[in-house]
């Protein structure tokens, strides 16, 4: 094989491992935890910047029981924010009971996504469709 050649298939591949490792989610934030009115269990949001400039922002949210020190991830989803740091506006928590939660993320540049959670045997996360 040929210097040339070879000089452009390392090229190649260093383009493609950074395009891999370069987008999607950076690191965690914390953004807010929500604690139900029985004390029993936590709805924890994190907020994650995009790895690309300009890119997505990410929102997930975990669930923490109080006998489980472990968080359990419920919820991914982009939210865009146009580069302005998310407000109480953007994301909205609220219990409405001792095992249900209301979820409202209103991105700027994408529709607002509604979430039902309720807190049985299992989690279950449902898409309401206003919030």
């Amino acid at each position: 094989m040929s210097m040339k050649n070879c000089r452009l298939s390392y090229v190649i591949y260093v383009f493609f491992v950074l395009s891999l490792t370069s987008c999607g989610a950076g690191q965690e934030k914390l953004f807010s935890e929500y604690l139900s009115p029985d004390d029993n269990h936590m709805l924890i949001v994190k907020v994650a910047e995009s790895r690309m400039p300009q890119g997505p922002s990410y929102v997930t949210i975990y669930l923490e029981t109080k006998n489980d020190s472990q968080s359990e991830q419920i919820f991914s989803s982009k939210l865009e924010n146009d580069g302005v740091p998310f407000t109480d506006q953007n994301i909205s928590v609220r219990w409405v009971s001792e095992k249900v939660a209301l979820i409202c993320l209103r991105a700027t540049d994408l529709p607002d996504h509604g979430l039902f959670i309720e807190i049985k045997q299992s989690v279950s996360v449902r898409p309401l469709e206003e919030c």
